[in-house]
């Protein structure tokens, strides 16, 4: 199992596993894709938050993990810690 840690926080921390090559990540941020193999990913809730409609405001989606909640995210792939 790969492991790879963006930032190393004493706040919450949301933890990914990639569901293409296993890699585990953990960030303060919601990841944008994979650090091992580049898969791209959606932000949580993506289809209850407005589609953007340029990449500026697409980044945006992607939430701190202060803004995640628990039943947003994907079991099995995501943990917030």
């Amino acid at each position: 199992m790969n492991l790879t840690k963006s930032n190393q926080s004493k706040g919450k921390l949301l933890i990914k596993k990639c569901h293409v090559c296993g890699t585990i990540m953990e960030s303060e941020r919601e990841h944008k894709k994979c650090v091992q193999c580049n898969k791209a990913f959606l932000p949580n809730n993506y289809f209850g938050k407005i589609h953007a409609k340029n990449s500026k405001e697409y980044d945006e989606l992607f939430a701190h993990c202060d803004e995640v909640h628990e039943e947003d995210l994907i079991k099995g792939i995501n943990v917030l810690w």
